[in-house]
Order: C-alpha cells, then structure tokens, then sequence
C-alpha cells in the first residue's frame, strides 16, 4: 500500500514538473489572499487561502477558520503549475485532517490533484476555479484502527475519493 501512495505521488511530481510548458504569469511574482469556495462536502465550504505566485508556479496555504464549529480541523498545502498563457494549469497538494472523536482525534492524509483555470480579472479581483481530485490516503489515532484507501472495490474508493470544485476569489499584490 505504502508503495501504491508513493508511486501515485511520483506521479504528481512527474506531471507537474514535466509540464514545463512555457507560460507567462501576469506578474513575475505577488502575494495573494482571499477566500477558497468548494463543493466537497468533507471540507467546510467557505475557506481562507493565501501564497505566493513566482512567475507560472503557485505555492498555496488554505486554511479552515471553522474549526471551533465542529471540531474539524483542515488545511491545504497546493502547488500549481500554470501551463498555459491564458492561465490553465495543475495542481496537486496535501491535506492533513484532524477530526474530533470520542477518543482524541482522528487523522487523515489526503492527496489532491486537479486542473485550474483563471477567469478575467474585475479590477484588482482575481478569481480562479478548478476541479480536484481529494484521495483520503490514510486514516489513523483517535481510538480507531488506521485504515488506508482500498481498490479493492468500488464501493471502498467512493468511501475515500471524491471530486470537488472549487472557486478562489482573493486579491494579488505584486511585490
């Protein structure tokens, strides 16, 4: 299993350094933040992200401010990799859960991959949005036995992939 994860992850890497198109950001590099909209239901819907752009490549940090709601906690760690002029990419990242349990918390490692698109900027606006692929890899503590993601069945990959969009509305300042 531990060799199916980082084959997988191999992969990410592989297509994101690959893909070294050449492709012209708007700005050479900016600070950007704003908030992240999905559709996933295992995530909150509202989100806050932020990071860097270094000419095509997109280092990014989102971040649950809902936590006190429910007890769980996310955060996304992403890299995109813009492969087009007109601002088309991909994207792959990690999302380490923590899940509130009768006994501690409950731990899941989640893999994300996905493509993501820019809209026209309305002023100083920038809206992207994207579709992502979330693989709960492993989950692990709280009391409960660690499970890792099965192909075994269909049924036992609905229960850890899932497809979500997304949409990131925020403001960049160059710097």
């Amino acid at each position: 299993m531990v060799a199916r994860m980082h084959v997988v992850a191999g992969l990410v890497a592989v297509v994101i350094v690959a893909a070294d198109v050449p492709a012209h950001a708007d700005a050479d590099r900016d600070w950007h933040a704003g908030l992240n909209v999905r559709t996933e239901l295992g995530v909150h819907a509202v989100r806050l992200d932020g990071g860097v752009r270094l000419r095509c490549v997109d280092l990014i940090a989102v971040v649950d401010p809902w936590f006190w709601t429910d007890g769980e906690l996310d955060l996304d760690f992403l890299v995109t990799r813009q492969l087009t002029a007109s601002g088309y990419g991909v994207l792959a990242g990690w999302r380490p859960t923590s899940i509130a349990v009768a006994d501690g918390h409950q731990l899941q490692e989640t893999l994300l991959v996905g493509v993501v698109g820019k809209m026209p900027a309305l002023g100083p606006v920038d809206i992207r949005f994207g579709l992502e692929l979330a693989a709960v890899l492993v989950k692990h503590g709280g009391g409960l036995p660690t499970d890792t993601i099965s192909f075994a069945s269909a049924h036992d990959l609905g229960d850890n992939i899932n497809f979500s969009l997304f949409l990131r509305i925020g403001h960049a300042t160059a710097f």
